[in-house]
């Protein structure tokens, strides 16, 4: 499955989610209520084709707009932070290739963007970049009053256009928002505690027996409660944990609720976060940047890594040049010392596409 950003995930990556959410810690519950319906509801329609953000959102507030499985995902933690790093012989290489400029590695400009804010006393509730019908926008959502929102809101932008000036990321608008609460209450779920109670003593269970489990949780919406069991895909114990859940859910007057097991390939698991790091690091400067032609950046882990490019390039001759070009910048960005420490060897390619998602190189 393509990734763009990781934005595009699937069962094995899915259960980090809430381990790489970002919430304040008086609402996480309800946030993360709201997401898991968010989820829900998309994954009931195919045809939904909302917001893209093309890079983890900096935020501390609940999700709006969430989108997942082959649309994208938005609120992961933001943790790609990194030290600033550029090799000469990249940047000397890179120099050297018509059209393109220095790829090097550096703090993404979210987290450069949200900490600036915060350092000064704005009221940023969430920052994130974006990418919706052919526009890229620094997305920034600040709390408080009608009153201060239109007090803070030109310094904001100022302050956002200076940071992107300065790193010649010409690509972005900047779009501010005042984020209103009241928006988005909801009735809380009758049924969370009795949940919570259950996934304890599944928990509690499970541990008895020493069994490698990721997660066990039970939940879900109307008639698609099912208990979630997540382990590594070596584990052979499926039937004797099943039974123990099943038990659990007898005692608890739940026995008709399902049970779905999930088998994850922790090596793969592994891998897809290392490259997750390592296309943020790559698509940086390329989404950033309008000379570079891109739009969005994805990967895939599955059979082996590969890197995609999705562009704004229409099909030419020239085009497929300039494609070729542009690969090998980012197979020597690939191989400084500092991401050859991510990548550990993989094997992997590069595909560039134009804007009808035809391979360019």
């Amino acid at each position: 499955m393509k990734k763009r950003f990781n934005s595009f995930m699937d069962d094995s990556s899915l259960e980090k989610l809430n381990e790489e959410l970002v919430w304040k810690s008086n609402r996480k519950q309800k946030h993360k209520q709201r997401l898991l319906e968010a989820i829900d509801q998309l994954e009931r329609s195919e045809s939904a084709k909302p917001e893209k953000y093309i890079f983890p959102m900096k935020q501390n507030r609940p999700l709006r707009n969430v989108v997942y499985c082959g649309i994208a995902l938005i609120i992961l933690s933001g943790a790609f932070v990194s030290s600033a790093f550029v090799s000469p012989a990249m940047a000397q290489v890179a120099a050297k290739i018509p059209y393109l400029g220095q790829l090097f590695k550096q703090e993404p400009v979210s987290d450069v963007l949200y900490k600036e804010l915060e350092k000064k006393g704005y009221k940023i509730d969430s920052l994130g970049q974006t990418y919706y019908g052919g526009k890229k926008q620094i997305e920034i959502s600040v709390t408080g009053s009608e009153k201060y929102f239109k007090s803070v809101k030109g310094d904001i932008h100022k302050i956002v256009k200076n940071r992107l000036g300065a790193r010649q990321y010409d690509s972005y608008k900047v779009k501010i928002t005042r984020y209103d609460p009241s928006q988005y209450e909801y009735e809380p779920d009758p049924r969370q505690e009795k949940y919570d109670k259950i996934d304890q003593e599944i928990d509690n269970e499970l541990k008895k027996h020493n069994y490698h489990v990721l997660s066990a949780t039970i939940g879900g919406f109307d008639q698609d409660v099912k208990v979630e069991l997540k382990v590594p895909d070596t584990e052979n114990h499926i039937e004797e944990m099943k039974q123990i859940i099943n038990d659990v859910l007898a005692k608890n007057k739940e026995e008709k609720t399902p049970i779905k097991v999930y088998k994850i390939n922790l090596k793969k698991r592994e891998q897809e976060g290392r490259w997750g790091n390592i296309i943020n690091d790559v698509g940086e400067d390329l989404v950033g940047k309008e000379k570079y032609h891109v739009e969005t950046v994805g990967y895939s882990v599955h059979p082996e890594p590969q890197v995609f490019i999705y562009t704004s390039l229409s099909h030419s001759e020239k085009n497929k040049q300039f494609a070729n070009e542009l690969e090998e910048t980012i197979n020597k960005f690939l191989q400084t010392q500092d991401m050859k420490a991510n990548i550990k060897g993989d094997s992997y390619k590069i595909i560039i596409y134009d804007n009808g998602e035809k391979k360019l190189n």
